[in-house]
Parts: structure tokens; sequence; C-alpha cells
């Protein structure tokens, strides 16, 4: 996937999917049943972000996994969710010829043994088994999000290399205390280390970071790796107000930051929590006046 933007300085990602749902409305017990019950609004959101500049957008199945969706008592609509997922995103693209759809994994929502009860050959065959239905569809690319674990990262990534013939994006999440971590403990150097070993030529993370904090984890991991990086942050730190989940980081604030991000050498820009196809908007437009001077 590299080779078709080895041209370009930046690669615009969409934003939030399930914030963007919720902000607009939908009340579905899952952001992913949307696809069935509300798929013109998923439309909507897909097709925002093409027109505000995006350049990939991911489809709506984050959470469509077995454990999951059986814990929601939806596993009876798994493959339809993800297929249902893609056929909007490809009516969207229709439009958008040049975008490109990845289909999105997240993580199982269980820990892996000892720490939960998740063995590792049940994960593997969680992964193999959404890998499977990805394959019915013409998804460009997997992405894995949010996995806020490196072994589970680990366990998706080998399980769907070995039984897809997609190209993936791993993602690993991180909190910020007097340093970045995952939720398990695991460093950057631990993930640059496993990324650099297995020869993955992209590596990312969403999530967990506002875009102020993702600064300072992008110039440590710039200083670990050569790799090509993705990255899409929050927007801001999640507060309650008036009884309603806020991001504290207005459109102005997340872009200038995420300008800061593409100055240090990240290639694919979007955003996570909290963001809107306005974000990206205004994203795309700070970014051009920026490189005003090249192909993009």
């Amino acid at each position: 996937m590299d080779k078709i933007f080895e041209n370009k300085k930046f690669v615009i990602l969409d934003g939030a999917m399930g914030t963007y749902l919720e902000k607009l409305g939908f009340k579905g017990i899952t952001p992913e049943i949307a696809n069935i019950e509300e798929s013109e609004i998923v439309k909507r959101i897909h097709t925002e972000y093409c027109e505000c500049g995006s350049e990939i957008i991911l489809t709506n199945t984050f959470g469509a996994n077995r454990k999951i969706l059986e814990k929601k008592k939806l596993i009876d609509k798994f493959e339809k969710i993800i297929k249902d997922a893609f056929k909007i995103a490809s009516s969207v693209k229709e439009k958008f010829k040049n975008v490109l759809i990845a289909g999105d994994i997240g993580p199982t929502g269980e820990l892996l043994t000892p720490y939960g009860n998740l063995e590792v050959n049940e994960a593997k065959n969680i992964f193999k088994e959404i890998g499977k239905i990805f394959e019915k569809t013409a998804v460009d690319f997997l992405i894995l999000e949010t996995f806020q674990d490196l072994e589970e990262l680990k366990i998706a990534f080998d399980t769907l290399r070995e039984n897809t013939n997609f190209f993936i994006v791993p993602c690993l999440t991180f909190t910020y205390g007097r340093e970045y971590r995952t939720l398990m403990g695991q460093k950057i150097e631990d993930y640059v280390k496993w990324a650099e070993n297995n020869k993955v030529s992209i590596i990312g993370s969403n999530c967990g970071l506002s875009s102020g904090e993702m600064i300072e984890f992008v110039k440590i991991i710039k200083e670990l790796t050569g790799l090509t990086l993705w990255i899409k942050p929050n927007a801001g730190k999640p507060q309650i107000s008036e009884g309603k989940i806020v991001y504290q980081e207005n459109i102005e604030e997340f872009s200038k930051n995420c300008l800061n991000i593409v100055e240090n050498r990240v290639k694919f820009i979007g955003g996570c929590c909290g963001t809107t196809p306005l974000h990206i908007k205004n994203l795309k437009e700070i970014l051009i006046k920026l490189f005003s001077n090249t192909n993009q």
C-alpha cells in the first residue's frame, strides 16, 4: 500500500465513526449495528469524510467480532454487519473513485490469559473468522485499531497474515503517565522491535492520546524507527459536560497539533474519538497550505 502513496507527502485518513454516529443521534446497542439498522447514517458519515478530504475510509466494523457480538446478542448478524459495512463504503467509493476502503478490526474486548480468560488459540480463531468474512468483500486492506495489548495485536496480525492475502496495518494504543505505555505495560520500544523483526512496513497508533500528547509520542517513535507511521489521535481528553461526553480540543487546536505531527515525518494522518468531518476538512486545508509547493 505504501507504493500507492509513495509520491505523496501526507495521506488524509478519516475521523471518528462511533462518537460521530452518537453525535448524529444513533442510539443502537453498538455502532456496528448501524450498518443494518441505519445504513444511511453510516453512508452519510463516509460521504462527509470523503467530501472533506479523506483518502482512506474505515468500515464500520471495529467491534464486529464473535466475543463482543455474543455479549450484545448480535452474533446471528455477525457476517451481515461486516458485509453491509463494506457495501455501504463501496457505494460511497462509486463517487469518490480514488478513495481506499480499509476493513476495520478491533480487539476482542477480552484479556489474554493469564490476566484474563481468553486463550491464544481462541483469539486466533476469532481473528481468522473475521479475516475470512472480509475476504468475501473487496476491501483494499485491513487495519487493526485500538489494540491495548501488544500480545493480542501480534496474534491478530500474524493470524490475518497467515490466513488472508490482505496488506495489514497494525495500530497500538498508548496512554501517557511517566512514559508512553500500553494498558498492559508494553513500551514503544517493544512495539518497534516486533514490527521491524516481522517486516511490518507501516505501523500506527490511534486513540488513547490527544493530538497534543501524540506529538511527543511521534517524536519518540521516530527516533527509534524509520517505518512509515499511521496516526489518528483523539480530539483531546473526554469530559462529561451536561451529561454528554465532550472532547477538549477544538478543531483549530487539533489541526495545529496534527500539522506538527506531519512535520515530524508522519505520512498517514487522521482523527479518532471526538473528531468529525470538519476536523478533517480543516486539517487538510492547513496541510495543503503548508505543502502548497508539492504535488498534494
